[in-house]
């Protein structure tokens, strides 16, 4: 049975006319967050942006959803024969529906409307390379889940609003079960709570200070397991700037490709393919990464809020052999950075 979060946000900020968000929001524990509108090196996640150098501008060029406050922790998963991975986001966010988006490609000729806009606190678990058809449950910070059963590839992917404002933003006082924030339990950067890329302990959590996850088998050859049915980490990316802060001005360089996964899975006859990616958004749209091996494409990858991207797909051709290992498998952005690695073919 879940166990939900008593705890709520404390107050909100008044509402920015411009956009229609407040312009911050505060935990119990007097900490403070504005919104991420404009990138900044030590608050990465934003949304989709036209033009991130530019200045920002609601709505010509204003970024999809922004967010006050991101907490991630990744876990490696067993049990299937494999390591897996698993990612735990905990987050508090603003984006706009209907037709009040900054959706480039289909409403800027609409007029915008503010009171569309929507604040939520998000619960989001990702797990890959389960065993297929079993339940687990997530302990984290602000509770503990429902128990999730894996599909049929092993895989579990749920989102769990906890806490919706629409129209009257201060709902999410009310209703938000992310509270109070995380932060890093030593070092923070001046007027921010981590720096949304570095892996730390974090206090703050009214539940714990960990993610855990239960289930048959899940320990079996991970580096996080505390037991052959449970993984645990200690270990968080932490995003939130303090209101008042001046943010920090995005370093001027080339954008960064990496490619931290290069597999082929002969069970599942499947390219495993991940990496991260910056700037995330660039000016024109999505900084997509497009993967090939030995100069045949394969397909392509989107980066998520943190730059983070991720491709699962099967050889092209028809009836293809399977690669070999130390194939050369490359990655483009659409921002002309490139990055190699040699491919890892396992069972």
């Amino acid at each position: 049975m879940a166990v939900r979060n008593p705890h709520r946000l404390a107050s909100a900020g008044p509402i920015d006319p411009a956009s229609g968000f407040p312009a911050w929001f505060q935990d119990g524990n007097g900490v403070r967050l504005a919104p991420v509108t404009a990138p900044d090196p030590l608050a990465p996640a934003i949304g989709e942006i036209p033009n991130p150098t530019g200045s920002v501008t609601y709505p010509t060029n204003f970024p999809e959803e922004v967010f006050y406050y991101m907490a991630e922790a990744r876990l490696e998963v067993g049990g299937n024969g494999v390591v897996g991975r698993a990612r735990v986001i905990m987050a508090l966010e603003a984006a706009f529906q209907g037709n009040g988006l900054p959706d480039y490609a289909s409403t800027m000729a609409m007029a915008p409307k503010p009171h569309l806009g929507v604040v939520f606190a998000r619960l989001r678990v990702r797990i890959d390379d389960l065993r297929p058809r079993t339940k687990f449950v997530i302990r984290h910070p602000y509770g503990e889940t429902d128990e999730f059963e894996s599909d049929d590839r092993g895989r579990i992917f749920e989102t769990c609003d906890l806490g919706v404002a629409e129209g009257n933003m201060q709902r999410v006082l009310v209703t938000g079960e992310i509270a109070p924030f995380l932060t890093w339990a030593a070092g923070m950067p001046a007027g921010y709570i981590g720096d949304g890329a570095s892996e730390r302990q974090v206090t703050g959590g009214p539940f714990r200070n960990h993610v855990e996850i239960a289930g048959s088998g899940i320990g079996q050859g991970s580096a996080h397991a505390v037991g052959a049915d449970l993984v645990r980490s200690d270990l968080f990316t932490v995003q939130g700037r303090r209101f008042g802060t001046v943010p920090n001005s995005p370093v001027a360089t080339a954008p960064d490709l990496r490619v931290s996964t290069a597999e082929f899975r002969l069970s599942k006859n499947e390219f495993r393919i991940g990496g991260t990616v910056a700037p995330i958004s660039f000016a024109g749209g999505s900084n997509v990464v497009t993967l090939s091996i030995n100069g045949a494409t394969l397909g392509h990858a989107f980066p998520d809020a943190t730059g983070a991207w991720d491709f699962r797909g099967a050889q092209p051709g028809s009836n293809p052999s399977a690669p070999t290992s130390g194939s050369l498998v490359q990655a483009t952005s659409s921002s002309g950075q490139s990055a190699t690695a040699s491919l890892a073919v396992r069972n």
